[in-house]
């Protein structure tokens, strides 16, 4: 007599061909042709229940006894459980599908209650991860940071879900019109991480930066730019330079910033292998320039001088940065210009960024120079989506051209003999 349970073997279900093949008792392998030209092998149980009949998988046979393998007494364990149901009036299907809610609810559950017990500070490190790739110095890093952890120390550690806007109210109203730029840029940094968050389900509730400024109020003062040198006061400002007991590297690093119209960054992190002195070219790379695009900074005759006198003073090579520090390999630091002007009595009317300016004022007032030659030679970004998508020029030979104008202006002579006194700012 054939038996009516259990008829399938191992070896019987690793070579069964198309077809169904039953084991007993509800149990079948449905084998059916794959793409690949092999065999699918599948164990479906089938059963009634409320006059239909129904067909649930239990998975696959693979004969490999890997993770997803279903093999022949697995098969029949998930039946046996199957039928069990059954008999209780249960519909196994139906009760599968309930329990898989549940796992996966569970599970949701499981992870909001992770997200919502992450605090500010850890949402941030996780946001900052990311953030830092598109800042673009150390500089920009340390002041995200400082900024956070500086004015925001009173959330810090709350768990981001439950912070509310009475909290960012005590963080801001201390330097809301003591320090307004610092307040703006800490509830923008708030603001962004908090975005963060909700983007991640960390939090749920509305971002609790919304609307405070409302709360606190107007706190605009008057723009103020970088303190800059007028242009006519350049050349003088210069012989000071020269005469002054600053470091080698320091004197020729300013000088270089103020004939190249480059960014104290740029200048200070210069490499010899950026040099082209045959070309007199100087190719800051794009990963070293504030809009990620190379800049080509044409090199007049005093630059090229400046080059010799590097070489001379430090005759025994500086390593690759053209004005190393007295640290050995070390760039200058961002501060070293800031005390040469302090030194100079210049702290309070200029910064090395202002001279930026004072070029600018330069180029229009007395180069006469076409608008989009100066910007170029500043490396300044095209704000304008549609212009910037058609202005690819980079105005070389218009900037070699103005470049040694400005290095010949700056070139002034001031009278060896005269003491150099710049005017007292007006007062405000």
């Amino acid at each position: 007599m054939a038996k009516s349970i259990n008829r399938l073997t191992t070896t019987a279900v690793r070579t069964a061909g198309e077809g169904w093949h039953h084991d007993g008792n509800g149990l079948y392998l449905q084998c059916t042709e794959s793409a690949a030209g092999g065999v699918n092998r599948n164990w479906v149980f089938r059963y009634a229940y409320e006059g239909r009949e129904r067909r649930m998988g239990l998975g696959k046979f693979r004969g490999n006894d890997d993770e997803d393998d279903v093999s022949l007494a697995k098969a029949r364990e998930l039946a046996d459980k199957a039928r069990a149901l059954r008999k209780q009036g249960v519909d196994p299907i139906h009760a599968r599908d309930e329990e898989a809610k549940r796992a996966k609810t569970e599970k949701e559950e499981q992870a909001r209650a992770a997200a919502t017990a992450v605090t500010f500070r850890q949402a941030f490190e996780k946001f900052f991860a990311d953030k830092t790739k598109s800042l673009s110095n150390d500089r920009h890093i340390s002041q995200w940071r400082s900024t956070l952890t500086t004015h925001a120390r009173a959330i810090l550690d709350r768990p981001v879900a439950e912070i509310e806007p009475d909290e960012i109210l005590t963080v801001l109203r201390p330097i809301w019109f003591e320090k307004p730029e610092t307040a703006r840029r800490t509830v923008q940094r708030m603001d962004t991480v908090f975005k963060y968050a909700n983007v991640f389900k960390m939090r749920k509730a509305e971002n609790p930066c919304s609307g405070v400024t409302l709360v606190l109020g107007r706190n605009h003062r008057e723009v103020r730019h970088h303190p800059a040198l007028p242009y006519a006061e350049v050349p003088a400002f210069l012989f000071c330079l020269r005469e002054s007991n600053s470091w080698p590297a320091t004197r020729l690093a300013f000088e270089w910033l103020i004939l190249t119209a480059t960014r104290s960054g740029e200048t200070r992190l210069a490499r010899w292998h950026e040099i082209d002195e045959n070309a007199a070219e100087w190719r800051i790379p794009s990963e070293r320039m504030k809009a990620k695009k190379l800049h080509i900074v044409p090199l007049s005759l005093r630059c090229l001088g400046i080059l010799q006198a590097l070489k001379a003073v430090y005759p025994h090579g500086p390593g690759d940065l053209l004005f190393p520090s007295m640290k050995a390999g070390a760039p200058l630091s961002d501060m070293t210009m800031t005390k040469v002007l302090r030194d100079l009595g210049l702290g309070e009317r200029a910064t090395a960024h202002g001279f930026r300016s004072s070029f600018r004022n330069w180029t229009t007032e007395v180069a006469k120079a076409r608008e989009v030659v100066a910007e170029a030679a500043l490396a300044h970004t095209v704000k304008d989506k549609t212009e910037k998508a058609y202005r690819r020029a980079t105005y070389l030979d218009e900037r070699k051209v103005l470049m040694q104008a400005w290095a010949t202006f700056c070139a002034n002579p001031v009278p060896a003999d005269t003491v150099v006194r710049f005017p007292e700012r007006a007062a405000t």
